[in-house]
């Protein structure tokens, strides 16, 4: 070997630089190789890592989407329930087309991960199509199966990755000992350009990370600003609280980690309803409810609040998590009507004598009915907002959080949130107070009567029906005060059926042109009124309900405001199915 050196050492300049830079070269592209042995490692690893990880993702939210589906009922909720199985159903024929370890085999083939996951999609196809509450919750229950599985499969990948990536660590090391020796010689000409050229990329690379992790960092800190959000363990010491719950409670995060929820309790809260939470959510189970919390300065918020249980990837139940979201404007609005109705009582009761005071509480009783309706008409969409936050909050949890389910999830939030002004519009339009005569629509008019109705009717399993004659009868007349009496009937009839437990109980109107007038007749099946009292159901006072149901005004208001208000003519008799009211409205001149 010395003499070698010696010989080496006679050479030229020019002629030692050939042999080296040869001997570079080899060495160089035995590390290149290496290192592209390792880039591609890399890429196609993690690749199979990231898909691997993206089919836990889209297990669970199958489960968000089916459950979204169920309360949507829409089109947007079924396509997205469905793009979700094709993901799914795609990244796992991807990962079993690839060249399998035995390991991974055994899991897939013989421990039935590929059997599972065939049968969890079939599932969820099936539930495409009916809608089947038991499905979901069978199919919630086997996503945790399914996802310690994919669990199992990402640690597999991810071992395996680690050994591929080790053992060629160890061969750059060999490379990199007899690359330097290789360097030392032509360091200027070889190594230098090389080095710098890594540095490069290096920073590329750093710029690259930071560059991503401030937008995913940017994502989640949307969210904590915007939903009011904490988790709790099993006895309900607060773990985790987002910015907003922090905002909105005034504590600070240090004030309530740690602390027991009911730290933001309100007093006026009765004890029974959260005995009746812990009972729920003990077994397991969600609770939704509306809770009025204590601030920190002694003010207080509402909130409509989700609580579920959490599990670690064991599934090993560990704690609770809450999203809520504030209504404490809509709580204030209630207070509101419920101190104008006061103030309106009061002022009547100075003005007006017995018979009118009682006429003004049948109205307001017919307000309550039409907030009722109003709750009734805005309980699916605020689900669907709800459930919305949820995915959100869920899959931010899991870090599975992207930029296009914000989009998606807030698009979602926005229409449904356009949806209940429309409603609200709806139903301003019936409670206005107007007494203007108008040409009125009765196909347009009765279809949105119907609209209004229709949601507490079918909670009460009454079907209301339409049958309208002539699709362009128009009559001129008060709209409010026609709304008031078919509001009273209708109440009436939905009262009666549910009193005497009619099966397939219902409720028609029909409308038809006769002779110049309109005839509304509205008829039940609730089995009709006694033939000793049908004569009297339009007297002031007279009721067969108990007093806490009414005072009998309101068939009695129905006449005078047909009679005196509209020129018009209302009338009841018996049929074979049950009472029919009939209107003949005339033309106000």
């Amino acid at each position: 070997m010395l003499k070698w050196f010696e010989n080496f050492s006679m050479l030229k300049l020019h002629n030692r630089y050939i042999p080296a830079l040869i001997l570079i070269a080899l060495f160089a592209t035995l590390g290149f190789k290496n290192v592209n042995d390792i880039m591609i490692s890399i890429n196609d690893d993690g690749k199979i890592i990231n898909i691997s990880g993206r089919q836990r993702m889209l297990s669970q939210k199958l489960v968000i989407d089916a459950k979204n589906h169920i309360l949507s009922q829409n089109d947007q909720s079924k396509k997205q329930l469905n793009e979700t199985i094709y993901l799914m159903e795609s990244s796992h024929k991807f990962l079993i087309s690839r060249e399998l370890s035995k390991q991974l085999k055994d899991l897939y083939f013989k421990k039935s991960l590929n059997e599972d996951i065939a049968d969890y999609l079939k599932s969820f196809k099936i539930l495409l199509n009916t809608n089947d509450q038991r499905l979901l919750n069978s199919l919630r229950d086997r996503s945790s199966y399914i996802l310690l599985k994919l669990d199992k499969a990402v640690q597999i990948y991810e071992k395996e990755n680690s050994s591929k990536t080790t053992a060629l660590e160890k061969r750059s090391k060999y490379l990199y000992f007899l690359t330097i020796i290789a360097l030392l010689i032509e360091a200027v000409f070889i190594f230098y350009p090389a080095a710098k050229g890594i540095k490069q990329r290096k920073e590329d690379l750093e710029k690259e990370i930071q560059l991503k992790t401030k937008k995913l960092q940017n994502s989640i800190d949307i969210i904590d600003k915007n939903v009011i959000y904490s988790r709790t363990d099993l006895k309900g010491i607060i773990t985790h609280a987002s910015k907003a719950f922090i905002d909105v409670s005034g504590y600070s995060k240090e004030e309530l980690i740690g602390k027991p929820h009911n730290i933001v309790r309100h007093p006026d809260m009765d004890n029974s309803a959260f005995k009746e939470m812990w009972e729920v959510i003990k077994s397991k189970k969600e609770w939704v409810g509306e809770v009025k919390n204590l601030k920190k300065d002694g003010g207080f918020y509402w909130v409509k609040a989700y609580i579920f249980p959490e599990y670690n990837p064991n599934g090993e139940h560990i704690g609770y998590a809450a999203v809520r979201h504030n209504i404490t404007d809509k709580k204030e609005v209630e207070e509101l009507n419920k101190t104008l109705e006061t103030k309106i009582k009061n002022e009547i009761e100075k003005s007006r004598a017995k018979d009118q005071k009682l006429f003004e509480q049948e109205k307001r009783t017919q307000i309550s009915e039409m907030i009722g309706n109003i709750a009734h008409q805005w309980r699916q969409p605020l689900s669907i907002i709800s459930t919305s936050a949820s995915g959100i909050q869920l899959r931010k949890e899991h870090d599975l959080l992207t930029d296009k389910d914000i989009i998606e999830e807030t698009d979602i939030i926005i229409k449904t949130t356009k949806d209940l002004s429309n409603t609200i519009d709806t139903f301003s339009n019936f409670l206005s107070t107007s007494k203007k005569e108008e040409k009125v629509n009765i196909q347009e008019f009765l279809n949105n009567f119907k609209f209004i109705v229709e949601q507490n009717l079918g909670n009460n399993s009454i079907v209301l029906l339409l049958d309208l004659e002539n699709e362009s009868l128009e009559i001129k007349t008060i709209k409010n005060d026609l709304s008031t009496v078919l509001f009273h009937i209708i109440n009436n009839a939905r009262d009666i059926l549910l009193e005497r437990k009619i099966q397939k109980a219902f409720i028609k109107i029909t409308a038809k042109d006769q002779k110049g007038e309109v005839v509304i007749e509205i008829e039940d099946n609730g089995g009709g009124v006694s033939s000793e009292i049908i004569n009297k159901i339009f007297d002031p006072y007279f009721t067969t309900k108990h007093k806490s149901q009414g005072v009998g005004m309101g068939l009695y208001i129905c006449h005078i405001i047909m009679s005196k208000n509209l020129q018009s003519q209302i009338s009841v008799s018996n049929t074979v199915c049950g009472a029919k009211f009939t209107i003949n409205l005339k033309n106000l001149t």
